[in-house]
């Protein structure tokens, strides 16, 4: 086995000239697939963590009434404590209906489309994830604050510290108008934050004209090495709610829940709030595995066809160490060490291509791609490094090439030696 290693090492380095294409080959394949998966891997938690920011982490409990009121939150709290996990945060949430409100400042106008009544105490830590052009959301709990998404900041021509006037109609549809201070201007506008603001729920509440013990929805986020899954959670609420079916798509509990008696409610996992964009993402995927595909077909057959006519051109080669006594099996073996050495220096290669890749696109900014801004992290491009990823994708392009060049050089090293010395190169 050592005697191979050397071998197959002597015979890379003095065929060096005839393996830098290979090697090039595997190593711009193996690098391009690695850049792929991380990217989408990275644009896919940006997406998610934009989601958590707009739906309140993992899960949503929403119902109660015809009009989705929750009249005894704390009771419901006490039992979703009790099903989740001790490590998980609960708040409450108002999601204001934003069609009929506006802000205003110095004359200007910009209609809003949700606006979120955020309980900033529990939701601390993932309020400090998102991207502050200016100011943040270290100060809203318990304040007349707001947060605005960049571009609605830009339209009113405000900034951090300016005070605005939010118009609304109350729940006995009078008009109110409230003095808001814009305490934040976040950077990641997005097809979930544009037009959303969040502000205190208590605030907001007051605003609309609700008790302060009412909500329209409860989030959860749940440690992630704790989750114990949808179905589980469900089945212990079904004890004590009407539960609606877990489902795939949150509009089927909206389009339905009038067939089961009141108060009802769902837990909306948080996949189920992103089937709008599911489609996108099933595409990413997809385009993504294609890609990886041809690359990895591309990186075998090139390795291994090579590898059949640079057997076929040392058939004297061959000849000679079986005209000294090296067996069929010791020939085959140099081979293959001489092609895992070659395709496992271009995987190696490769990783620290799509590390190269990886650090480039993190420079350019694209938050000028309309809606593109799910996907980033403040304006960039973030691929995340997944060493899974590499041993994978590694030990798959390794094994299925040794398995094409040992079919591609089974017949050069089956010659007998006077066969392959008889042989003109």
């Amino acid at each position: 086995m050592k005697d191979t290693l050397k071998m197959g090492l002597r015979s890379l380095v003095y065929r060096r000239k005839q393996y830098t294409s290979l090697m090039l080959v595997c190593m711009f394949g193996i690098g391009i697939s690695l850049f792929c998966l991380f990217l989408v891997d990275g644009m896919l938690e940006s997406l998610q963590n934009k989601a958590r920011i707009y739906y309140g982490g993992d899960y949503l409990f929403q119902g109660g009434d015809w009009n989705y009121d929750q009249l005894e939150p704390e009771d419901n709290l006490e039992v979703l404590k009790n099903t989740f996990p001790g490590e998980s945060i609960f708040s409450k949430r108002f999601h204001f209906d934003a069609a009929n409100s506006a802000f205003y400042y110095e004359g200007v106008g910009v209609r809003m489309r949700v606006i979120q009544g955020i309980d900033f105490t529990a939701e601390k830590d993932l309020f400090a994830t998102l991207n502050y052009r200016e100011g943040s959301a270290a100060d809203m709990a318990g304040s007349d604050g707001i947060l605005l998404s960049a571009p609605i900041a830009d339209m009113l021509e405000v900034h951090a510290g300016d005070e605005i006037t939010f118009m609304l109609y109350t729940n006995n549809w009078a008009v109110n108008t409230v003095s808001l201070v814009v305490k934040g201007i976040f950077q990641d506008s997005s097809l979930f934050g544009m037009y959303t603001a969040y502000m205190d729920i208590d605030c907001l509440k007051a605003a609309y004209g609700y008790p302060s013990n009412w909500c329209n929805r409860i989030c959860i986020t749940v440690p992630s090495d704790e989750d114990m899954g949808a179905d589980y959670y469900q089945a212990e609420l079904e004890k004590y709610f009407t539960m609606y079916p877990q489902v795939d798509d949150k509009q089927l509990f909206y389009d339905h829940r009038a067939e089961l008696e009141f108060p009802n409610y769902a837990l909306i996992k948080l996949s189920a709030n992103l089937q709008d964009v599911q489609i996108l993402i099933d595409a990413m995927k997809l385009i993504s595995s294609l890609v990886i595909l041809i690359l990895v077909i591309i990186i075998v057959a090139g390795v291994s066809s090579s590898f059949r006519v640079i057997a076929m051109k040392r058939i004297n080669e061959i000849g000679i160490y079986k005209a000294i006594g090296m067996k069929r099996q010791g020939v085959l073996s140099m081979l293959l060490t001489e092609s895992s050495l070659l395709v496992t220096s271009g995987c190696i290669a490769g990783f620290l291509f799509s590390l190269l890749l990886s650090g480039i696109i993190r420079i350019f900014n694209f938050s000028f791609i309309p809606a593109f801004d799910i996907f980033l992290n403040n304006g960039s491009l973030k691929p995340i490094v997944n060493g899974w990823y590499v041993l994978i994708l590694s030990a798959a392009v390794i094994v299925t090439t040794l398995v094409a060049v040992l079919f591609s050089v089974r017949k050069s090293v089956t010659v007998t030696p006077c066969e392959a010395l008889s042989v003109n190169e």
